[in-house]
């Protein structure tokens, strides 16, 4: 499947659907995307294109379309949108009736990690860790689970537990260059880290201008990490069983952007829709970038 015509695919991309969504890299031969979307299902997008040997790696997570009205596969309808973003199309989806808008417990887990993948990008620049930054996403979203009413308790004890790293089990990033998953996350000397979550991350280095380095942050709801947080004795008291019960089969929203370290901060590379209502807009026809005049 083609990501974008811009320019050559340097990963095959990983088109999550609902039933694989809390799978970070969901199919492959043995385990092909063959679900059929659904009205109301999350679907999530994880692609990386080459540009001048330099590699690019988003995510996008979005609600699907009520149903298909054509045979033509799925991948049209990727490539459809994908173009709609870049290349300003105004008609996006043309073999599909559209739902696109987001449900309440969608519009919950999408922006508790669109504000983590915020609030860790305006928080970057030279000489802050990485690892704190993990932190202060897992934070951000155990916060807005909490408004949720899904979990309850202190965050600062969750975080103590590890609790973040059931709803993120995975790193907040990686390095972006040559490679997608560009080497250099380990200096000599520097050892991985143990605890939970924190162990996925694939670089616990400071900050230094020039870095580029992917932001994408992650909430899911897995069963086989929920299940035992749920029976453990240090970590049953956070859930709200019944709010965790309606997002069984839920799966997941990750949103991953490319950003370069500046001298006083960073600069986010990736242009695509984020905001709730810009999805919703452009899922509805509108080009992109939209007409803010309008």
């Amino acid at each position: 499947m083609e990501a974008v015509k811009l320019a050559p695919v340097l990963l095959p991309p990983r088109t999550l659907l609902p039933v694989g969504l809390a799978v970070l890299h969901y199919g492959h031969a043995a385990a092909p995307n063959d679900r059929s979307l659904q009205d109301g299902d999350m679907a999530l997008f994880d692609m990386g294109a080459e540009y001048h040997f330099y590699g690019s790696d988003i995510t996008c997570s979005f609600p699907v379309f009520k149903r298909v009205v054509d045979s033509r596969p799925l991948e049209n309808s990727v490539i459809c949108f994908l173009n709609s973003m870049f290349c300003s199309k105004s008609a996006i989806f043309p073999y599909i009736q559209v739902n696109g808008k987001f449900t309440s417990d969608q519009s919950l887990v999408y922006n508790a990690v669109l504000d983590a993948h915020n609030a860790v990008i305006f928080a970057m620049k030279p000489g802050v860790s990485f690892v704190d930054m993990h932190k202060l996403a897992e934070k951000v979203i155990l916060e807005s689970l909490k408004n949720g009413c899904i979990i309850v308790g202190n965050v600062d004890d969750m975080m103590i537990e590890r609790l973040g790293a059931v709803f993120m089990p995975h790193g907040l990033g990686h390095f972006l260059g040559i490679d997608t998953h560009d080497p250099g996350g380990y200096l000599k000397g520097l050892k991985k880290l143990e605890e939970p979550g924190l162990k996925a991350l694939r670089t616990i280095r400071e900050l230094q201008e020039g870095m580029v380095i992917t932001v994408e942050p992650g909430c899911y709801f897995i069963d086989a990490l929920l299940t035992p947080a749920m029976e453990s004795s240090t970590t049953a008291k956070f859930f709200d069983r019944e709010a965790i019960s309606r997002f069984k089969g839920f799966g997941g929203v990750r949103i991953e952007s490319d950003v370069h370290v500046t001298a006083g901060g960073c600069r986010n590379m990736t242009k695509c829709p984020r905001q709730i209502s810009e999805i919703e807009a452009v899922m509805a026809g509108s080009p992109w970038p939209l007409n803010r005049s309008m």
